[in-house]
């Protein structure tokens, strides 16, 4: 299987901007500083690639290839977050550490011989990935970001219930996105907030295989979260003001790939999504 293009989600940290938006109002001209932490516990759904040996339609020896979309394990990870706002201004950092398994109970291998062996198989996905956004805000409650994502992901393999893990891949991923976020009054206090991210990413993947080699591809990041941020302790000249929000958090991987054993193109999709819970605190 060789990859073409892809067009890839992954996570676009927003966060802030959801707040700042929300404080703008009030907030004064002085520089200031939040830090904060968003607890993400997501479901992780992605393919597990897979060759097979068999017969073709005209009875010669063939080798074909399977895609498996599987769900992996459930997992909570913590994003710490860091932010800087002057005026309408503002510039945010974060970084993601996230990693699961995902497990099939039967899964083809082509031994040296030449046969097909049928095993179950535990893949381990590893991903890290760091975001930088530099950001404007158009009114108190719509602004508008440009930022820069830095993310690497590895893939190990093992068969038949095989403690030890074999490396397969790694992709690395750097990209431009512009992003957008809303927040509006639901109440006094309580605002309702929606944040985007969409942009191009280049990606390079580096196969375990050395007859594999490594291939680039083109790529797009894509991000959504909606949710309800509330201020759960406000400060006159906002200096530890805090702000607390709970939403659902949705990022998507799709891959446009080439398949050389049946010569077809396909679409791989990884999805990663599930609610999150934010603290910030302005400093």
């Amino acid at each position: 299987m060789r990859v073409r293009n892809a067009r890839l989600v992954i996570p676009f940290v927003l966060s802030f901007i959801a707040c700042f938006a929300a404080q703008a109002q009030t907030s004064p001209s002085t520089t200031q500083f939040t830090i904060g932490a968003k607890v993400w516990r997501a479901s992780w759904l992605s393919y597990l690639p897979a060759t097979y040996t068999g017969i073709g339609p005209a009875g010669a020896p063939a080798v074909g290839d399977s895609l498996n979309a599987v769900e992996g394990t459930d997992h909570t990870d913590i994003l710490p977050l860091l932010a800087i706002r002057h005026g309408r201004f503002f510039a945010s950092a974060s970084h993601g550490r996230f990693s699961s398994d995902f497990n099939v109970r039967s899964s083809p291998l082509i031994l040296p011989s030449g046969q097909t062996l049928v095993t179950s198989r535990t893949d381990h996905f590893k991903r890290r990935e760091s975001d930088l956004n530099l950001g404007y805000s158009l009114t108190p409650e719509l602004g508008i970001a440009l930022g820069y994502k830095d993310a690497t992901e590895s893939r190990e393999a093992s068969l038949g219930g095989a403690p030890q893990r074999t490396p397969l891949l790694t992709t690395k991923v750097r990209g431009y996105l512009l992003g957008a976020v809303g927040s509006f009054a639901v109440s006094e206090k309580l605002r309702i907030y929606g944040q985007a991210g969409y942009g191009p990413a280049r990606l390079k993947l580096r196969f375990n295989d050395p007859l594999l080699g490594s291939t680039k591809a083109n790529g797009r990041y894509l991000i959504g979260e909606l949710g309800l941020s509330y201020p759960i302790y406000t400060n006159a000249n906002g200096f530890g003001s805090t702000t607390a929000a709970v939403g659902y958090r949705t990022q998507t991987i799709k891959t446009d790939s080439y398949s050389s054993f049946v010569e077809e193109n396909r679409d791989l999709r990884d999805v990663r999504d599930g609610m999150v819970l934010s603290l910030n605190v302005t400093l």
